[in-house]
């Protein structure tokens, strides 16, 4: 799906996320299944067990995120000249689609619990954290084709096939999977915490995913900054 520019200008001026608590509600719901594991008898194991399990996953989100927080931002903001106005689309940005699996699996757990720490909305705010990254790949995939273009245009019809290969090379995955490396990324995910006996992921899967990531960021600095601060950025990637 492409985003025409006129659809692009209506994005940076309408499309506002407002910061739902990412980390602050993580933590929360940490603490709260902390509490819940050390009130289980010692000899209740399965109980205790299943406990730690979503202690690991939150423990590994919240690792991330201070990851994050801490050194990602702080690098790419240095990197691009700019300070994000809501650091909190930068995590939104590098969440995966398995994190959806750990927030709906608290919301079932919860249910049965009347005084479950955080309502079925906000989990379900969070567990949708993998849908934001993907509208900000789509946007900065198409705000990245627009840059491209008005950067390397040439009014010759002549040249207009090598303007269309220059494109291509600049926004392929290949290509946005070396960026992603040398800015960090993939060490930053969000996503579901990866237990040992998972199958190897194939190496044209961690490109695209790379590729992706890459594109997410700058899906959040055109909404934040737009057009102008994009033009300025992607020379870095050619």
């Amino acid at each position: 799906m492409y985003l025409s520019k006129e659809n692009l200008m209506i994005m940076k001026e309408k499309l506002k996320w407002n910061a739902i608590g990412l980390t602050r509600k993580t933590q929360m719901l940490r603490d709260y299944m902390q509490s819940e594991k050390e009130r289980i008898p010692n000899d209740q194991t399965s109980k205790h067990m299943k406990r730690q399990r979503y202690l690991d996953e939150l423990d590994h989100l919240l690792e991330r995120m201070e990851k994050i927080e801490k050194i990602l931002i702080p690098k790419l903001e240095a990197l691009f000249r700019l300070k994000f106005t809501t650091p909190e689309l930068v995590m939104f940005a590098l969440s995966r689609p398995s994190i959806r699996n750990i927030f709906e699996d608290l919301n079932t757990h919860f249910n049965i619990n009347p005084n479950r720490p955080l309502k079925e909305e906000e989990l379900f705010e969070l567990a949708s954290s993998g849908d934001a990254a993907d509208v900000l790949a789509l946007i900065g995939d198409s705000a990245l084709d627009l840059a491209i273009i008005q950067l390397l245009w040439d009014s010759s019809l002549s040249n207009a096939g090598k303007l269309t290969e220059k494109r291509k090379e600049v926004a392929s995955n290949l290509n946005l999977a070396k960026f992603c490396d040398q800015w960090e990324l993939y060490g930053c995910r969000l996503n579901r915490f990866k237990f040992p006996e998972q199958e190897s992921i194939k190496p044209e899967t961690i490109i695209h995913e790379k590729g992706t990531l890459v594109e997410s960021i700058l899906g959040v600095i055109f909404l934040e900054f737009g057009l102008e601060v994009l033009l300025r950025i992607v020379p870095l990637i050619q």
